[in-house]
């Protein structure tokens, strides 16, 4: 670094001293692979290394989540640090002072370690989602942050319209997709961040602000959130809501919301999604609660359920809107030719605990 007026920072003076292999070396278990070392990725979680530092070019990337960086940009995307801190922890000085609010990007932390979600996320924690579309999250599982880019970050919402957390959704270059419940957490020294942690039990559903909007819509039950946001905007007779965890998340929920409504289920095409809204039963003869049961056993006053049979696997509300191109007065005239009426038996001498 340079001293003046400005205070001016000579980044490539200071890139020429850092042994990039040694900085990286000091959170992550690397091997080496010829001129290039490898390791877990500290940025996303996975079990083969896609992560690699080449200190011949001077950067470390990342072939999982895409992450690139040089020690600066390596050290501020692991810590939270500014560019100005990270500069100074380099230069072995750390008087810049600390930028993060309510944040504990940058201390050691221990995989395992108990984090406790909030029910509503404050009003002054820093934003999940950076300007340039990036997540940075703690993973108390692995001990580590975690940054991605995710293609969709849908926020949960109590009736009063309180930010509960996220659920994001992550699209891997393998084609395969994750969706974490993301929430505002409190660790085992007070300090709070965001985690990737559930939702706490019972889980809120998604769209708990429309049904509170709407008190005398009919309700229209789909799974994700992006059916339930594309079913609003084609379907405003409806307040339309999805839960967390997809088909096997449901009996983690809070249905009583759903009391006194009167219901449509619209699951997707496939046996996850039927099974997911009407229940099932399994090979001893024990049955588990669907959408149906759960929201009958809260005292829903209708459920009614739209047979998607004939369509293709996994076919949902967002499929016929932005794949197929259905206007939404085509969804709404198909689905008025396929919804029937759900009695609801419950067999609690065979119901699963």
């Amino acid at each position: 670094m340079t001293s003046g007026a400005a205070k001016r920072i000579d980044s490539v003076a200071l890139l020429a001293e850092i042994d990039l292999v040694a900085l990286v070396a000091a959170t992550v278990k690397l091997r080496r692979a010829g001129r290039e070392w490898t390791g877990l990725c500290p940025f996303h979680d996975e079990r083969s290394p896609s992560f690699t530092v080449n200190p011949d070019k001077g950067f470390v990337h990342c072939f999982g989540c895409g992450a690139h960086h040089n020690a600066i940009g390596f050290v501020m995307a692991l810590t939270g640090k500014s560019f100005v801190e990270a500069c100074a922890q380099l230069s072995g000085g750390e008087s810049a002072p600390a930028r993060i609010k309510r944040t504990s990007y940058g201390r050691p932390l221990a995989a395992g370690a108990t984090w406790i979600p909030m029910r509503v996320v404050p009003d002054d924690a820093s934003p999940l989602i950076a300007a340039d579309g990036k997540a940075t999250m703690f993973n108390p599982k692995r001990g580590r942050y975690w940054t991605c880019t995710p293609a969709r970050a849908d926020a949960y919402r109590n009736a009063e319209g309180k930010l509960l957390g996220y659920v994001l959704r992550i699209e891997m270059r393998d084609g395969a997709k994750i969706t974490p419940q993301v929430t505002w957490c409190i660790g085992p020294d007070g300090l709070s961040q965001w985690c990737v942690r559930p939702f706490p039990e019972p889980r809120p559903l998604f769209g708990l602000d429309r049904l509170a909007a709407y008190p005398e819509k009919p309700v229209l039950i789909v799974e994700g959130e992006k059916c339930a946001l594309a079913g609003a905007d084609a379907l405003p007779p409806y307040a339309v809501i999805s839960w967390p965890g997809g088909s096997k998340g449901m009996r983690h929920v809070n249905f009583e919301p759903l009391k006194g409504r009167d219901l449509v289920l619209w699951p997707d095409a496939d046996k996850p999604g039927m099974e997911a809204m009407l229940g099932r039963e399994d090979y001893t003869g024990r049955l588990f609660d669907g959408v149906a049961q759960l929201a009958w056993r809260v005292g829903a006053r209708s459920i009614r359920l739209v047979d998607p049979e004939g369509q293709p696997k996994g076919w949902d509300i967002a499929d016929a809107l932005q794949v197929d191109g259905w206007t939404p007065r085509q969804l709404a005239a198909w689905a008025a030719t396929r919804v029937c009426e759900l009695d609801i038996v419950l067999d609690d001498s065979r119901r699963a605990a």
